[in-house]
């Protein structure tokens, strides 16, 4: 497949729109802004303030106007008195219209003064005449003339000046309107990009990513024949190489797995099939070794010097060990091959014990090993009468074998609720605290035994737990060093 760039290439080009976006819709508002700002400076600076200052002009030459009449007509000097302060008030109204006036405005401005001028002008002559005289009847018609040509001067501004505040404020509006039309273009543009974006990432990242998370897990359900499709993107496309180079070394590794799991599986059986064969082949001649070492020990088959009943004892001694070794390797193979069954009764675990302790008391007498009993019957327990016996000489005769002369080997048994507890300490040497996750491991022997040549095969505890988690038991070992071991089996009461 061709290759459809990268993702920081797509990603860029969309971010890169939307920032140009973003970037043009915050310089629109701000152009806009700032034309705004323009124009309602004009409108509030210089248009409404020159209105205001014509208002002022004209309200002055009304007022003055009519303190002149009412002086002609009456003769009042308080009249007078309202006149000048009009006049006063007209020259400060007139400074601010000239201030105010811009170029455009200044011929209209001074032609509304020259007026209003040339009224005050006509107003002075009559303030000095007579009162009701001939003079003064005819400057008041003069007056009055001169009075409407200011008045439509001023008016006619006032217009102009109303007509410009309106076209501001409708161009105010305008640009109100274009800037939030041109805002909402841009964010509708901004949001058909994201959509766009959305599918496009969707079709070119996401789908493929999540095509590969399905690979991997139908791969973890066990079907190892898929692979990613090696197109698309240039990330998504090493993705989906890598992943299958991955997949390629697993099942090369797993090919690898299967055939060396092959090869043990064919060492472990043909180990087992070796151990029996040879456990079996051993067990005849070695019953004949057995028997005649009874019969040479048989006073009816004649005496025996006091150096050859010593190494009659010795044949039969090892020929005991060997038997004894046998029978685990045996026990062994029958569990490795799945042939060891437990056919579980009710039986009597004190019984058990009382057999079990009647048969180690010769080899702790033997070896200065005291043995304690504390078990009150009957304990009823669900089991294998013969494997339960077998665990109870494998323990007992561990504790005694580990345990140096003057020592105690102590048993208890006792109901724990819907268990019975068994339990058998002794005094001996311990195990190493390195070596304890290792002790139910087939052959294991603890480096302290190995030191103080304390005969074993390793296969005793194995064989125990065995014989313990088929009666759905549990079985546990405390140990120190030098300072003694404890094991406690648990078995489901009768």
């Amino acid at each position: 497949m061709p290759d459809e760039g990268s993702v920081a290439r797509l990603l860029s080009r969309t971010f890169a729109v939307l920032i140009v976006l973003i970037v043009g819709a915050g310089a629109l508002r701000l152009g806009a802004a700032l034309v705004q700002n323009r124009v309602v400076d004009r409108l509030t600076l210089e248009v409404q303030p020159l209105g205001l200052a014509n208002d002022r002009i004209g309200d002055t030459v009304s007022a003055a106007a009519w303190a002149m009449r009412g002086y002609s007509l009456t003769g009042d000097a308080h009249m007078l008195q309202l006149f000048d302060d009009a006049q006063n008030g007209y020259a400060q109204a007139v400074s601010d219209l000239r201030n105010l006036g811009t170029k455009q405005r200044r011929a209209q401005i001074d032609a509304e003064i020259a007026k209003g001028l040339a009224w005050w002008q006509n107003a002075e002559e009559l303030r000095v005449s007579l009162p009701l005289s001939a003079t003064a009847v005819a400057l008041t018609e003069q007056g009055q003339q001169l009075f409407d040509d200011f008045h439509r001067a001023n008016d006619d501004l006032q217009r102009n000046l109303a007509a410009e505040a309106e076209r501001l404020t409708r161009r105010i509006d305008v640009i109100n309107v274009t800037t939030g039309v041109g805002i909402g273009l841009i964010t509708l543009a901004a949001a058909a990009i994201a959509v766009v974006t959305s599918m496009r990432t969707r079709r070119r990242i996401t789908r493929p990513l999540r095509e590969m998370a399905t690979l991997l897990e139908k791969r973890a359900e066990g079907d190892k024949a898929g692979r990613a499709r090696v197109e698309g993107l240039t990330e998504i496309r090493a993705v989906a190489e890598a992943l299958n180079a991955a997949a390629d070394q697993a099942d090369l590794v797993r090919r690898h797995e299967e055939q060396i799991r092959d090869r043990l599986e064919a060492l472990d059986n043909a180990k087992t099939d070796f151990m029996t064969t040879v456990s079996h082949e051993l067990r005849t001649p070695l019953t004949s070794i057995s028997g005649y070492s009874e019969l040479l020990r048989d006073p009816d088959t004649g005496g025996l010097t006091e150096p050859q009943r010593r190494m009659v004892e010795v044949i039969a001694r090892n020929a005991a060990r060997l038997r004894e070794l046998i029978e685990d390797m045996l026990t062994l193979a029958r569990i490795e091959n799945g042939e060891f069954r437990s056919e579980l009764a009710t039986v009597d675990l004190a019984e058990v014990i009382e057999r079990a302790i009647g048969g180690i008391t010769p080899a702790a007498a033997k070896a200065s090993v005291g043995l304690h009993c504390d078990v009150r019957g009957p304990l009823p327990a669900r089991g294998d009468g013969a494997q339960l016996d077998r665990v109870l000489v494998n323990l007992l005769s561990n504790a005694v074998k580990f345990t140096p002369a003057d020592g105690t080997v102590t048993v208890r048994a006792a109901q724990d609720g819907d268990r019975v507890a068994l339990s058998v300490a002794d005094t001996g040497i311990g195990i190493p605290e390195s070596e304890k996750q290792a002790l139910f491991a087939r052959f294991f022997r603890a480096t302290n035994a190995i030191r103080n040549a304390i005969p074993g095969t390793g296969l005793g505890l194995a064989i125990v737990r065995t014989i313990v988690g088929n009666h759905g038991g549990t079985i546990e070992v405390d140990s120190t060093e030098n300072a003694g071991t404890t094991v406690t089996v648990r078995l489901p009461a009768g």
